[in-house]
């Protein structure tokens, strides 16, 4: 497919994608990340003030794919984490569980107004408060405030470099983060691992070869339950920026009590595409095999990708990889250049025109 990618991968993001482990690798070892201040910000909570005592909670607030590395590392240091991170995609911030919490202010470009909002409400001096971005307005408020801030090198990156391409970045420095202000340990030797898996592994042919099985279909990704929001969810969501279609996911067993009720009238085509993760549970594997026999004969087809990895932080990370190949070649193959969202700048283009008033 040399020839379409020619045509219509004008921002090159298989380059990117290649070079996912590349992204863990720089992370990891990035010089600027702001360690000295996030050890000071852990320090607030042994110094004897009334919010004394280590961070209890975390809360990353953040859309689209400045959010998403949250989910994904909930599930790929599941072991490791004392209570899953949280997510707020809301201009509002819900009631705080614990004595003491920390709000990361998330967005790539910096200028997202569902993060903006609530950090620009907050007095300037409010404690455990970090920023991760690539710059913006988000940047600038770290800067005067003397927030701490993680920040996203999208110079490395070619133009129009997108948040949903920079997992491999946000993940690392949010473990990075983790460890730094004493909520979690960062397993290093497991991301350097990480880079050297991702870098050797050759799986863009298999994402080209179900993209063209799909074609013509609507996808419906399936994960394990323990999957959905940092597998299912993400390779949807590839699916729909990078192939500007339609896409949706969701989990087994779950589907199996509902959903799948409706495809024995399906009007329209689907592709089920199911992540395979050997260490689920074996019952999961025999639902997918048996819904696939109960709807031979319908609309929908039924494929099935062996999430692969030593560890399951590389076993997420290869079904994220493989999600970005299918989703790269489904945009060849429908003639979209898959880096640029248009539809998303209109929308926010309108957002930010004055309200009509109605004169009837």
């Amino acid at each position: 497919m040399g020839d379409r990618a020619k045509q219509w991968d004008r921002c090159r993001m298989d380059r990117v994608i290649a070079a996912t482990g590349d992204q863990v690798r720089y992370a990891l070892d990035d010089p600027r990340f702001p360690s000295h201040q996030l050890a000071q910000l852990a320090a607030r909570g042994r110094g004897g003030t009334a919010d004394a005592g280590p961070v209890g909670e975390v809360l990353v607030v953040g859309m689209g794919g400045s959010a998403l590395p949250a989910d994904i590392l909930n599930d790929a240091l599941s072991d490791l984490l004392p209570d899953p991170v949280g997510v707020c995609r809301h201009y509002v911030l819900p009631r705080r569980r614990s004595a003491r919490r920390l709000l990361v202010f998330s967005s790539f470009s910096g200028n997202t107004e569902e993060v903006l909002e609530p950090l620009r409400a907050m007095p300037p001096t409010a404690p455990d408060v970090a920023i991760v971005t690539a710059g913006g307005a988000l940047a600038q408020i770290g800067r005067d405030c003397r927030i701490p801030v993680v920040r996203i090198p999208a110079e490395r990156e070619p133009a129009g470099f997108q948040p949903r391409s920079a997992s491999g970045y946000v993940v690392t420095y949010f473990a990075r983060l983790l460890d730094a202000v004493g909520y979690s340990r960062l397993p290093a030797r497991g991301f350097r691992a990480l880079a050297r898996f991702l870098d050797g592994a050759d799986i863009r042919d298999e994402g080209e070869q179900m993209a063209r099985r799909i074609v013509g279909r609507i996808p419906l990704f399936y994960t394990d339950e323990a999957h959905t929001l940092s597998v299912g969810r993400v390779a949807k969501i590839k699916y729909n920026e990078n192939a500007k279609q339609p896409a949706f996911f969701n989990s087994l067993p779950e589907a199996n009590h509902n959903e799948m009720i409706g495809f024995g009238g399906a009007r329209a085509d689907y592709a089920v595409v199911y992540f395979r993760d050997p260490a689920s549970h074996p019952a999961v594997h025999r639902r997918f095999e048996t819904m696939r026999e109960v709807l031979e004969g319908t609309r929908i087809s039924f494929s099935e990708w062996e999430m692969r990895g030593e560890s399951r932080l590389e076993r997420v990370f290869s079904a994220l990889l493989i999600a970005d190949w299918i989703s790269y070649y489904a945009a060849l193959l429908a003639g979209v250049d898959p880096t640029p969202v248009a539809l998303v700048e209109e929308f926010k283009r309108r957002l930010s025109e004055p309200e009509r008033t109605s004169t009837g």
